[in-house]
């Protein structure tokens, strides 16, 4: 069961896919402990295919899921994790008419994996059934993830009594999502002071086992980068405002981002464009963003001279800071090959945990 969170714990929101997964299983174990992930599970996307007769084809579910129940006890060896279908559709069911959430709870079971199922206000009802069948048979609860648009609206009291019911769980079992999506940084003071009102506001709000603010200002596309770019980290700066209100808050809540991702899932379509190389680096306040020209043209190699590049920056950790840094030096130096970019999704995120995790450990520092 999902105990409740220290103040130095972490939420990140990440899809469930192998540079995630990686980023997750080369953290330390005292890392690990901290971090208890929201994966969400990606709707199928289009794949090229060989054929005369058309050019690619959609996925199917169980091509999504794959092994999906070994996958997750190698990213989460303690099991701290929540589980959500959010972005899927009620047509995308696996080809048996298994819900999606169902299965993955399944071979999370038979893999030893205590996966804790997210829900919202504006779910069907039978995804609401899937949950519901999962805290009645797992006894571990369940995650309520409330959204902007029912964040600020004027009975967020009754929405959640409301699915609080409809999944036969109680707040003491509950763990509670406020996630404002994407953000900007002009959206940063306002943000931290509506929050600040709902979370005052909010009837019963310590009673829930958990609480989780997250926001996510990676942008949703960085095709128009073209130069080294600095990004400004706006779901941080919000948490800095939190932070410093704390005396004045009912309850304060723990840390929640999108890592190196925007918070919109990407086109089904995008797997069809020619991509290229990126490297996603995690500094105090800002990403900074380096990307290079179409792979199929220029090759995985430019991923080394963008390394090169980073380690000479002034916002490089240094080879010790995490395993995703290491992998960045060795790259630069040639003792790591250039990799893919699901390798570099790893590398990005593993370096991001680490970056967030220190922060926390600084700014709660007594």
């Amino acid at each position: 069961m999902i105990q409740s969170f220290d103040r130095t714990d972490y939420v990140p929101i990440l899809k469930v896919m192998m540079g995630e997964r990686e980023a997750l299983a080369q953290l330390e174990a005292g890392q690990r402990r901290r971090v208890t992930p929201l994966f969400e599970i990606r709707p199928p996307k289009s794949k090229p295919v060989k054929s005369r007769r058309k050019s690619f084809r959609m996925e199917t579910m169980e091509e999504v899921l794959g092994r999906i129940g070994p996958q997750l006890a190698k990213a989460i060896p303690e099991g701290r994790a929540f589980i959500d279908g959010l972005h899927l559709t009620p047509a995308q069911m696996m080809t048996s008419g298994e819900a999606p959430l169902a299965y993955v709870l399944a071979r999370a079971r038979e893999s030893g994996v205590a996966l804790v199922p997210a829900t919202g206000p504006e779910r069907t009802p039978e995804y609401q059934a899937v949950v519901r069948d999962a805290v009645a048979e797992d006894k571990r609860g369940a995650c309520i993830r409330v959204r902007k648009k029912e964040l600020f609206g004027d009975n967020l009291d009754e929405v959640l009594s409301s699915v609080l019911r409809s999944i036969g769980t109680t707040p003491e079992s509950t763990d509670l999502v406020l996630d404002l999506g994407e953000i900007k940084p002009d959206d940063v003071n306002m943000l931290s002071k509506g929050i600040a009102g709902v979370l005052n506001a909010l009837h019963g709000v310590k009673a829930f086992r958990t609480l989780t603010v997250a926001a996510g200002a990676f942008p949703p596309s960085i095709s128009h980068i073209q130069q080294p770019t600095k990004i400004p980290r706006a779901d941080w700066l919000l948490w800095q405002g939190l932070a410093q209100k704390e005396s004045a808050l009912v309850r304060m809540p723990t840390y929640g981002d999108y890592a190196i991702q925007g918070a919109q899932p990407p086109s089904p379509n995008a797997a069809l464009h020619s991509g290229s190389p990126n490297i996603r680096y995690t500094a105090d306040d800002h990403w900074l963003v380096l990307r290079g020209f179409a792979l199929k043209l220029h090759g995985f190699e430019q991923y080394a001279a963008l390394a090169q590049f980073l380690v000479a920056h002034e916002c490089y950790a240094g080879r010790t800071f995490s395993r995703g840094d290491d992998y960045i030096f060795g790259c630069a130096g040639g003792a790591e090959t250039p990799g893919s970019p699901a390798v570099w999704r790893r590398v990005g995120t593993n370096h991001h945990i680490a970056k967030v995790l220190k922060q926390l450990t600084s700014l709660h520092a007594p």
